[in-house]
């Protein structure tokens, strides 16, 4: 022990001039690291808090009710379109017009067979035939796109033209 204490004495300048080194080192990197975390605290101080003194866990807050609002909205909306979408199919959207010439005395293509469907072919085939004295009207169920009556040429082609042509639309101004 006396060897090490005598060694520490023979070398105790360099020994304190070491030590002063290493505590200036250590002032230095304190210094610096309170730098770093003042800015650091202004940075977080600034994201925690916006210009209008709200902090970022109520800003985050309001964003989930929104967005929970938001997802009610979108299922109100879905719900919404599918039952419009089976309703649409259930609408008469298949239209075939075919004008023709009942009489040979009767000209202009005044005489004709409208059919009207929906997807499944449900609907109607209605037949308006215009003579030189009067019109007669004759409306055929349609059940799955097919007539339990006897269906006249023009007729067929009104539910060919309608089938071909496909559903139509109809778009609001």
């Amino acid at each position: 022990m006396d060897a090490v204490l005598t060694s520490l004495t023979q070398h105790s300048s360099e020994i304190l001039l070491f030590l002063i080194v290493v505590a200036v080192a250590l002032a230095i990197l304190v210094v610096r690291l309170t730098r770093l975390q003042a800015k650091s605290q202004g940075r977080w101080r600034t994201l925690l808090q916006d210009t209008s003194g709200d902090n970022l866990e109520k800003m985050l807050y309001d964003h989930l009710r929104e967005r929970m609002r938001m997802e009610e909205e979108i299922d109100a909306l879905r719900n919404r379109t599918q039952e419009l979408e089976r309703r649409l199919a259930e609408s008469k959207r298949h239209l075939g017009l075919v004008r023709y010439d009942a009489f040979e005395d009767v000209r202009g293509n005044q005489s004709f067979a409208l059919a009207v469907y929906d997807d499944q072919g449900n609907g109607a085939v209605m037949n308006s035939i215009v003579g030189r004295s009067d019109c007669r009207v004759y409306c055929k169920p349609l059940l799955n796109g097919r007539s339990e009556r006897d269906l006249s040429q023009e007729e067929q082609r009104a539910i060919r033209e309608a089938r071909a042509t496909g559903p139509k639309t109809i778009v609001s101004p």
